[in-house]
């Protein structure tokens, strides 16, 4: 029986007469009225199958969707069995042209590619191929720079700005991250030439003309409006007692006063808004106040103002000549950036032209040359091409980008017959360069499809979600209504965007949404084991999905009825799932429940692939110990170390020609291994790599032996994705074993790495994904879990931003004091991004929210308890501001607003003692529980079980039962920690967790770049280079010689007629600083002290979890460094650590010396440990300014 439609979704089965826009809300059904309607068009209209272009992301779902229209084809032709022309679409199908946009461009490009000189041959380049391509050239256009250098050319500029830390190894990173970002604009080289005049300010004399400027006088105009309202209400409060009127009237009226001066002189330009000034005078003493509750509310929003008001005239504290003349220190540098991209862009295509390679971006671009002009209009082949089609139909259209919509647009008939399915509120791609404003554009200025002309482009809004019962919808629409608006969200969320219930569920109970906010700051787990919040957070949702399944929660059993839950009818929800997952996978064993996680680790990494590669190598080289011993010792041969010495002592040479002899003596295994070698070796050159590796698979028993072992399964996925990735090279144009190690190689030592595959099974118990994973997907049961986890604006941090509408955003840098600073063009940009940041998190909160089918239950841990609660209590609004949701450091936050405003919040308003708090008017659906978790939390007693269930041992034995078949290996994260940290990785202690130290991401960029010896002749060393030549200089030294700069060069002559340094090492030591040092008190301190060290290397070995938290307890690592100077007092230790960053002025110094508080913190637990005293100071001292700082 068909399902019946709702007349939104009959109105796009059925809407003709112009482009149509569908904006089809989560669990709408959008999949299916697109194949209704082509199906539709088939039947009534009589147009065939192979007429239509449907676009798909991801070759996954272009093969779902035929098969999802060819089981709809076949239905019908069940129920017209004599319709001919039925019968003929079935075979059309697969001539049917149903891709992703790519797929689409390499047909094109392949029929039509030689109007652009490109061979219809061409290979395409993959990702892994395409970075290590990338990486060789930019190496050779940098080399080829440096060759000619020009010392005050734009260029070095660019070398200035980018090493102003300790090394200049940002550069490859900047280069490569502004190419591959200028990718998403219609013509990269263009967007460049624009930027180009767009940092040339030589006419603009206000700042608030240039597009960044705009941008922050508009932000500041409504911030300080929005608060010159709050601080009229906190005017209004203190009427209510008379005492606080006397005491705050004056006050709060002077500050309200300067708010709304500084609107007016924000609307008039730049240099008035920086001379406004906005007063708090000191609030006077009030006695006798009896309105104890509004004077807590004007402190909260007094203090709230002044926080934000800070902020606020940050960019102010410059006027416009200022920062005008900052953008032009800067400029140089940029128009170098751009030059180093624009050649790079231009070698990168030599080097793919001469390989005849294409990658991604080029299919996109090239398609675009052959279907635009030069004025942008579609060309002869556009019109040609596109009159094929009856319809182009793009499904998730809210992910595309420029060029891939101007595709669709050339190809469609002024955009009259274009179909787009998409809902920007799951539009969470946007750091693969997605652009969700394109549908939001659409979306906006799109007339209703009833109210549209012929010809006119239309919409309609799906907003029956078919997927969730009720409570589900409206416990997103609440807290969306509350938070996603235009200005933070980048759309409002209102009766058109919200969910409407449209599925059938039986009725029941318990089906509420639960948030549970969990307070362990007095939890002894917490306070006195030192376990993390995280790793408490994960026990507690464990403990709640054991209770679930103990009581037999009802879920729909998909027939009228209801089924107790299963492990696999659950889903963990995490932001980021990596830093936890074990945590999770811990607990969730320890409560007996299978679990089932994404890992999306290095391929590389795993056993069973390096025992794979390992014998890939041997095949086309045996003459190679290390893959040699690695196959000798792996599960598939199982020699033992005993034997392995035994055969090595057999013949000189390489381990291989000792095998040989051991065969030779009659070494029955060996010889076995030789044969089985030979035999692989054997025609290996005549057979693809992809061949290749499925007989080493059969020969081996490869496949057999690791699906045998734990883990067997993921096992055995590793291995086939290595034959899928061997495959893929092959499908590139590639050929030959060699080539395809080589190609492996190249792309591991350029940081590329193949991840494993992620995605879960069905039936393998509770899911642990990310929400990035989860999207397309649903469960009965979602926990939403981490929602205290801070989030990340690590991408705003860079020393050069990307906007693709606001362009480049440098930092700033004085080349005589080497000090950065922000320019208007950083802090434009900025603020841009972080908003888009924010509204790609909005997004990703509803995508989680939206996954549940009957059952959703967020849980937020608190990093400071009540004080969390007692921060957002005087922001309470419904909806709330923008600029209050914009200062949450967590999405938790965000949450905590709306459900603080509910009428069940009371619990959370009773935590603060604010039962009184007046709440926002608003009208709220289905009620949700809300439970506050306090004192010890981690010794709760979790969900009971139902009477009927209590008092059998059934429950019992099926959770055993599935303890046992779904073990898993309970020290995992200890596997995967490393043995050994290095100080110079601590970046800091954790401020949550006191004793815990947070290393620096590993990933985050290679190691510092030395810079080649022709280059130092004329631009010196590299910072790097010239802190190692001082650090040279403070060991070695002789301490009888330091009175003074003449002393100290005589040293330097001497360490470098001794070899210790090199002329060019020593000419970047100033001797004066060193003197000066000594001459220090500090300086004076270790010349007389007794016990002096310097350069004193320790290796320590220190518990594994206060560098890994996630390791079981009782593991340790080994911490190794070399502390520059240390030596004892009376009181302790003292710790000195030399620095050469190029600091000028006392703030500069303060800021720097934050970035070493880690390092620090790790050189004293060391020394305190291998002495067994107390380190009393640390101190760091910067030999450029000649001064010391102590950190605390």
């Amino acid at each position: 029986m068909p399902v019946q439609r709702t007349p939104e979704q009959e109105a796009v089965v059925k809407n003709r007469g112009g482009g149509l826009l569908v904006s089809a809300a989560a669990g709408s059904g959008k999949t299916r009225v697109l194949v209704e309607r082509l199906l539709d068009r088939i039947l009534t209209e009589g147009k065939n199958v192979d007429e239509f272009l449907i676009i798909t992301f991801t070759r996954a779902a272009a093969e779902e969707l035929r098969g999802r229209i060819g089981q709809e084809l076949a239905q019908a032709l069940a129920a017209q069995p004599d319709n001919g022309h039925l019968r003929r679409q079935s075979g059309k199908l697969y001539q049917t042209q149903i891709s992703t946009i790519h797929a689409f461009c390499t047909v094109l490009l392949r029929q039509w590619g030689h109007l652009l000189d490109v061979p219809a041959d061409f290979a395409l380049c993959e990702e892994e191929e395409a970075q290590v391509l990338m990486d060789r050239t930019l190496n050779q256009v940098l080399e080829a720079r440096y060759e000619e250098v020009d010392p005050e050319g734009n260029f070095a500029r660019l070398l200035d700005i980018l090493s102003a830390g300790r090394d200049d190894s940002r550069l490859m990173d900047i280069t490569l991250d502004v190419y591959g970002k200028i990718q998403s604009a219609q013509d990269p080289l263009a967007w460049l030439e624009v930027q180009r005049k767009a940092l040339d300010l030589s006419g603009v004399t206000d700042v608030g003309q240039t597009p960044w400027g705009a941008l922050l006088l508009e932000e500041a105009r409504d911030t300080a409006a929005y608060w010159a309202g709050q601080m009229a209400k906190a005017c209004a409060l203190s009427q209510e007692d008379a005492a606080l009127e006397k005491a705050y009237g004056e006050s709060l009226q002077t500050t309200q006063q300067g708010l709304e001066t500084f609107c007016q002189a924000a609307s008039q330009g730049w240099d008035q808004a920086a001379q406004a000034h906005i007063p708090f005078p000191r609030l006077k003493a009030a006695r006798g106040v009896e309105a104890i509750g509004a004077q807590e509310q004007i402190k909260a929003i007094r203090e709230g103002c002044k926080k934000a008001v800070e902020g606020m005239l940050d960019p102010f504290a410059s006027d416009s000549a200022a920062l005008l003349e900052d953008m032009a220190l800067v400029y140089p540098a940029m128009m170098g950036l751009i030059d180093l991209v624009e050649d790079f862009s231009q070698a990168y295509a030599q080097e793919k032209k001469k390989r005849n390679l294409l990658d991604f971006s080029d299919l996109e671009h090239f398609a675009v040359r052959l279907l635009t002009d030069e004025a942008g209009q579609p060309t002869d082949l556009a019109r040609q091409w596109g009159a094929q089609y009856t319809e182009i139909m793009v499904d998730e259209y809210q992910d595309t980008n420029e060029v891939q919509n101007t595709i669709f647009q050339a190809l469609s008939q002024g955009e009259r017959n274009l179909f787009l399915v998409g809902d920007v509120k799951q539009s969470i791609y946007r750091f693969r360069l997605a652009d969700p404003t394109i549908f939001l554009e659409k979306y906006r200025t799109f007339p209703p499809y009833d109210q549209a002309r012929e010809g006119e482009s239309r919409r309609i809004t799906l907003s029956k979600n078919f997927r969730s019962r009720p409570q589900v919808l409206e416990a997103a629409n609440d807290l969306f209504r509350n938070i996603m608006s235009r200005q933070l969200g980048e759309m409002d969320y209102t009766d058109q965007e919200a969910l409407y219930p449209g599925g059938t569920f039986p009725e029941g109970e318990g089906y509420e949404t639960e948030y549970h906010v969990l307070d362990f700051t007095q939890d002894p787990a917490l306070t006195q084991d030192k376990q993390n919040r995280a790793q408490l957070e994960a026990r507690f949702v464990a403990r709640e999905i054991a209770g679930l399944l103990r009581e037999g929660f009802p879920v729909s059993d998909g027939h009228g009825g209801t089924r107790p839950l299963q492990p696999e009818d659950v889903a963990i929800l995490l932001r980021s799932p990596g830093p936890v997952r074990s945590y999770y996978t811990q607990a969730l064993e320890e409560a007996g429940v299978a679990w089932s996680a994404e890992e999306g680790g290095d391929l590389f990494a795993t056993t069973e692939v390096s025992v794979a590669l390992s014998w890939l190598q041997i095949i086309d080289n045996p003459h190679q110990d290390i893959p040699l011993l690695a196959v000798l010792r792996s599960p598939l041969v199982g020699m033992t170390g005993d034997r392995l010495a035994a055969i090595r002592t057999l013949a000189e040479g390489d381990f291989y020609t000792a095998l040989q002899a051991a065969g030779e003596q009659g070494w029955g295994d060996c010889q076995a291994f030789l044969d089985q070698l030979a035999d692989l070796r054997f025609g290996a050159g005549e057979q693809t790599c992809h061949q290749l590796l499925w007989a080493l698979y059969r020969r081996t028993d490869m496949l057999t032996v690791f699906s045998a072992m734990s883990g067997g399964e993921k096992r055995r996925e590793n291995l086939l994705t290595f034959s899928q990735l061997a495959r893929r090279f092959e499908g590139t144009g590639h050929k030959g074993l060699f080539g395809f190690l080589l190609h492996l190689s190249r792309v591991r030592e350029s940081g590329g790495a193949v991840t494993t595959p992620a995605a879960p099974k069905e039936g393998s118990g509770v899911k642990i994904l990310s929400i990035h994973r989860s999207k397309g997907l649903e469960y009965p049961v979602v926990f939403l879990c981490g929602l205290g986890r801070r989030l990340n604006f690590s991408d705003i941090q860079k020393p050069v931003l990307f906007h693709p509408k606001l362009g480049l955003g440098p930092k700033g840098l004085d080349r005589e004091t080497m000090v950065e600073f922000p320019t208007l063009a950083r802090t434009g940009v900025a603020l841009a991004l972080k908003k888009e940041m924010l509204a790609e998190e909005m997004r990703l909160l509803y995508v989680a929210m939206t996954r549940a089918k009957e059952k959703l239950i967020l849980t937020h841990s608190l990093p400071y308890g009540p004080t969390d609660l007692k921060n957002l209590a005087e922001s309470l609004a419904c909806p709330a501001d923008p600029r209050v949701l914009a200062g949450c450091s967590t999405v938790g936050q965000w949450v905590l607003l709306t459900a603080m405003a509910r009428p069940e919040g009371a619990v959370l308003r009773k935590v603060i003692q604010r039962e009184d708090l007046p709440l926002p008017k608003n009208a709220w659906g289905p009620a949700w529980k809300i439970f506050y978790h306090h004192g010890a939390v981690s010794q709760e007693a979790a969900r009971q079980p139902a009477p009927s269930e209590q008092g059998t041992g059934e429950a019992v034995l099926r959770a055993e039962l599935l303890r046992q078949l779904f073990w898993h290996y309970p020290y995992a994260a200890a596997t995967a920690t490393p043995a050994k940290v290095t100080a110079t990785q601590v970046a800091a202690q954790a401020p949550e967790e006191p004793g815990v130290f947070l290393l620096r991401d590993p990933s985050a960029g290679p190691g510092p770049f030395q810079r080649p010896r022709f280059a130092q002749e004329t631009l010196g060393l590299t910072p790097a280079q010239r802190g190692t030549a001082v650090h040279t200089v403070m060991q070695s030294i002789r301490l009888d010689r330091t009175g003074s700069a003449a002393a100290v060069a005589e040293e330097l002559a001497r360490l470098t007629q001794q070899a210790f340094l090199t002329p060019a090492q020593a000419q970047t030591v100033d001797p004066q600083a060193v003197a000066h040092f000594f001459a220090s008190d500090v300086g004076r301190e270790v010349l007389a002290a007794e016990t002096l060290h310097r350069e004193y290397p320790f290796s320590v070995l220190a518990p594994a979890e206060k560098f890994f938290p996630q390791t079981p307890a009782g593991e340790e690592v080994l911490l190794q460094g070399v502390v520059d100077c240390w030596f004892e007092t009376e009181a302790g230790i003292t710790i000195v650590d030399f620095k050469t960053d190029r600091v000028s002025t006392q703030q500069a110094m303060e800021d720097r010396s934050q970035h070493y508080q880690g390092q620090m913190a790790a050189y004293a637990y060391a020394l305190a440990a291998v002495t067994g005293k107390p380190v009393t100071r640390r101190i760091l001292w910067f030999l450029s300014l000649g001064q010391g700082i102590s950190l605390p």
